[in-house]
């Protein structure tokens, strides 16, 4: 009785999402199902201690994963930061070399650059040795992520996981681009205090970058998921992100790019790097401003990912025959 035609109240039911809920969720506003970020257990302390290295200008490590949403997760931190004029490095480990999550020489690498704060995305929950070397080694440690939790949680400054047993937000079914949102909303907040006279930054236009993520790491598109996505294709079609742009150029997408073209044409080339060559090409896409860089990096992927398909192709071959 909501006006839905019968198919999409089926599909919409199939996603896990009552006829009631059908108004919300088919146009979605950003401030009505955005939770609060701090229902997430140690968000204000990751919150506080990313806005005391942006007070004082600390250098900020940023250790990513090597797929979409680890890229993004990387790219959206980097450019708040950025914002504030905070120097800052995006790490994404070799696939094959070191493998997923962070490792005690890289962390102690990156502390040796100058690192005050590591900030790991979309990794670091399973990680307590690798954290552990790092706080030795006179750093501290956020944790952002979504993974399931395998064992006891690392001795990190804060440790932001929906999936944690003593999270009560109920919001796993984030991607880890989501939850760093979240916490960039609530560093945005306290900086306001701290930093009443710095530029506000535009965390809407950020959006393009949780779109990406949210619809490439197959999360359920419920709550705040599904409206990350809509207005996050806004965003994606002003075409700000210049990585995002030479992205869409080399996939020849002729219209306005929709989730198809992000799952299919966008996603693969982004995850190119991290499956044969650099696996920080995806993240350092997303995160420039500087057209040529762009351009150059997004014709990169699209042959490594032509050479990716080549290969599945070859392998395919040689399996039938």
């Amino acid at each position: 009785g909501h006006g839905v035609p019968d198919i999409v109240a089926r599909v919409l039911a199939g996603r896990g999402v009552s006829v009631e809920q059908t108004g919300r969720f088919l146009d979605p506003t950003i401030r009505e199902l955005l939770p609060n970020p701090a229902s997430l257990t140690d968000m204000e302390k990751a919150a506080a201690r990313l806005a005391d290295a942006i007070v004082a200008g600390e250098k900020v490590a940023i250790f990513g994963d090597y797929d979409v949403d680890g890229a993004a997760s990387s790219a959206l931190l980097k450019r708040f930061l950025t914002h504030f004029s905070v120097p800052s490095e995006i790490y994404i480990p070799d696939r094959i070399f070191e493998g997923y999550g962070p490792n005690p020489e890289a962390m102690r690498e990156l502390i040796s650059r100058g690192a005050k704060l590591i900030v790991t995305v979309d990794c670091g929950t399973n990680s307590a040795t690798s954290i552990e070397a790092a706080r030795e080694a006179g750093a501290d440690v956020v944790v952002l992520d979504h993974h399931q939790v395998g064992g006891p949680l690392p001795p990190a400054a804060a440790v932001v996981n929906p999936n944690r047993e003593d999270d009560l937000s109920g919001q796993g079914h984030l991607c880890a681009a989501g939850v760093v949102f979240l916490c960039l909303v609530q560093t945005a907040k306290v900086l306001r205090e701290r930093l009443p006279n710095a530029a506000p930054v535009d965390l809407l236009s950020l959006l393009d970058l949780v779109a990406l993520a949210t619809v490439c790491d197959v999360v359920p598109l419920t709550g705040v998921n599904r409206a990350f996505v809509v207005k996050g294709l806004q965003v994606l079609r002003q075409q700000k992100n210049e990585g995002l742009a030479a992205l869409a150029r080399v996939s020849r997408i002729g219209e306005p790019i929709n989730t198809f073209h992000l799952s299919f044409l966008i996603g693969p080339r982004i995850n190119a790097g991290g499956r044969i060559g650099d696996a920080a090409l995806g993240s350092r896409l997303l995160a420039t401003d500087d057209p040529v860089e762009a351009a150059s990096i997004a014709e990169t992927l699209d042959r490594l990912n032509q050479e990716r398909q080549q290969m599945e192709q070859e392998m395919l071959a040689q399996a039938r025959a």
